[in-house]
């Protein structure tokens, strides 16, 4: 299961990146149209935000899998290391809970807002806001792979960089 977790963040994390560049693009033509032809298209800043979205909660994911998200651990590093492993748990446990929070509050969103449209380029509410639930959705389950891991006894993460054949390490 972490082999496909990991092959999905992979996938994630190169869709964001095609989103970064077409954000670039969009945003570098979209000045050039205001300030040479002096002319905007709407549908380029809609677009743009669009790929922004994406990019963020399609990343957010890799990060989670590789521990490079933020983390504040210099009360933690104090701890003995059978509370710092408790914490863990609770760290890796409330994840979860959030992530299944955001999941069933953007399903409840989606129920009124799904019926609209974007302003500019008429997407429907539910494909736009596709990318925040993929996104959620894959970090819920990189959040269960850390939580079982750590459950296990094992690190929560991997180090970033690793290229661990989907094993746990201790």
């Amino acid at each position: 299961m972490h082999r496909l977790i990991k092959r999905l963040t992979q996938a994630a994390e190169t869709l964001a990146v095609l989103m970064l560049i077409a954000v670039t693009g969009l945003i570098s033509a979209q000045i050039l149209a205001r300030e040479v032809f002096i002319d905007g298209a709407p549908w380029a800043d809609e677009l743009a935000r669009w790929c922004g979205l994406g990019l963020i909660f399609l990343t957010v994911p890799s990060l989670l899998l590789h521990g490079a998200h933020v983390r504040v651990d210099m009360l933690l590093n104090l701890l003995p290391a059978r509370a710092r492993h408790r914490m863990d748990i609770l760290n890796e446990a409330l994840t979860v809970a959030f992530c299944v929070l955001y999941l069933v509050s953007g399903w409840l969103f989606l129920q009124r807002a799904g019926r609209f449209s974007s302003p500019a380029l008429g997407i429907p509410n539910l494909i736009y806001y596709l990318p925040a639930a993929l996104g959620m959705s894959l970090m819920l389950l990189v959040a269960l792979d850390r939580l079982a891991r750590v459950l296990r006894g094992h690190a929560p993460s991997e180090p970033a960089g690793s290229q661990s054949s989907g094993t746990p390490s201790p």
